[in-house]
């Protein structure tokens, strides 16, 4: 049954009073006034019946879509089983997990660790590096996103978000994105780790030049300094690459995967190592322990996803998607300059910066009323993300272009 706007404006009211004040007021502005009812593959259904295709894709946790029907069934199958969900005993489906992110990692990364989103998974992915090397210096990229959790925002380099929280952790030093050579003269004998981004997305999706990461990693090497990427948005398919890495051929020392991981269903983080890191990891409790970390329900989340990007065509045909739509987006930079200035990214993952952050947000309303969900990138609002499920159709493409184009036309 479809809600009333009476009961909508109830609920945004309870959710005003009990979660979050200002979130209701932002969506009310886009023309968002209406709970959603239901989520189906790229689309979400209001309580109106309107139905919208979905190109925000959850801030990057709907990869394989929304509810996908097998995800589902296996996760009632999993709580059927009435196994034991997490510890003190091991489960089965904990290892398989464990067992299919090593076979798809890129490198020689065989060892996880399973924990409870992307932000934990960076935040044990900096102890790892510290536990392991003995040295307390962390190199991340100025205008990066790594997550809110107090080491994930200390590593981050979006300046706006770390000033009401500071101090923050010690020891971490930011370095111009895509610069190696200024990356290499941070380093010094205290460096644990250097920490970055395939893709700086909140930044505003900006792909750096092809050479830059493996000039990074042979710089890692050289120094004996540990190599983490984080490609808890990036990776399982967002790039037309199961890993934004791949693509760019190089292999960490540290990945960490989240947000995707669990199909949009159950939350889950990972990180994935080299062996060879684990010795210590594995002798101390502080870095290895996760009440909820590698729980049945998350893995089986995990392991199902996993499953459905490699046994269908998604990471390919995200190539081709990308690209038909990043094509047709630039063509609009060209028709109407007096809105958009520039088209970035890869795959499904792209930004479309526009003249300023108004008119940014001006499109992304602009495209609410054409059943479009888009949002500004909350780290640089100029750019208008779009981001939507892998599953997105051609014939969606196509109409969300048709949308695009009139939106620009209104606002030229």
């Amino acid at each position: 049954m479809l809600s009333n706007g009476g009961a909508d404006r109830d609920l945004y009211e309870k959710y005003r009073h009990f979660v979050n004040s200002s979130y209701p007021s932002f969506l009310a502005k886009l023309g968002l006034d209406r709970i959603a009812i239901k989520a189906e593959a790229a689309l979400i259904t209001d309580s109106s019946g309107k139905t919208y295709l979905d190109c925000i894709g959850g801030y990057g946790l709907f990869n394989i879509g929304h509810n996908h029907p097998r995800l589902i069934k296996s996760l009632i199958d999993q709580l059927n089983k009435g196994e034991l969900l997490t510890r003190p005993l091991l489960t089965e489906v904990q290892v398989r997990l464990a067992e299919a992110l090593s076979e798809i990692a890129p490198g020689d990364l065989t060892c996880s660790f399973l924990c409870n989103s992307g932000s934990e998974a960076i935040d044990s992915a900096l102890k790892l590096a510290r536990l392991h090397t003995r040295k307390k210096k962390i190199i991340a990229a100025e205008n990066s996103f790594h997550g809110y959790t107090f080491g994930a925002l200390s590593a981050s380099g979006i300046a706006s978000f770390k000033h009401p929280f500071e101090p923050l952790v010690p020891e971490i030093v930011h370095v111009p994105y895509a610069d190696a050579e200024k990356l290499g003269q941070a380093i010094s004998d205290d460096t644990a780790a250097v920490l970055l981004e395939p893709i700086q997305h909140e930044a505003g999706v900006f792909v750096p030049p092809a050479d830059y990461l493996p000039k990074v990693q042979k710089i890692c090497q050289d120094r004996n300094v540990l190599f983490i990427l984080d490609e808890i948005k990036t990776g399982l398919g967002k790039t037309g690459w199961m890993f934004a890495s791949e693509k760019f051929k190089v292999a960490p020392d540290i990945l960490v995967l989240g947000k995707s991981l669990g199909g949009g269903a159950i939350p889950i983080g990972a990180l994935i190592a080299r062996k060879h890191l684990w010795k210590k990891f594995s002798l101390s409790f502080s870095m290895s322990a996760s009440s909820y970390g590698g729980n049945a329900l998350a893995c089986r989340a995990a392991l199902t996803t996993i499953e459905i990007l490699r046994e269908n065509h998604l990471v390919g045909e995200c190539q081709e998607k990308g690209r038909l739509l990043s094509e047709q987006l630039r063509s609009f930079c060209q028709k109407y300059p007096s809105v958009l200035r520039d088209v970035r990214g890869m795959g499904l993952l792209l930004g479309v910066e526009t003249a300023n952050g108004q008119k940014s947000f001006e499109l992304a309303k602009e495209m609410v009323k054409r059943g479009v969900l888009m949002m500004p990138a909350y780290g640089n609002p100029a750019v208008l993300m779009i981001e939507p499920p892998l599953v997105i159709t051609f014939e969606q493409i196509e109409a969300l272009l048709a949308a695009f184009g009139e939106a620009c036309d209104l606002l030229k």
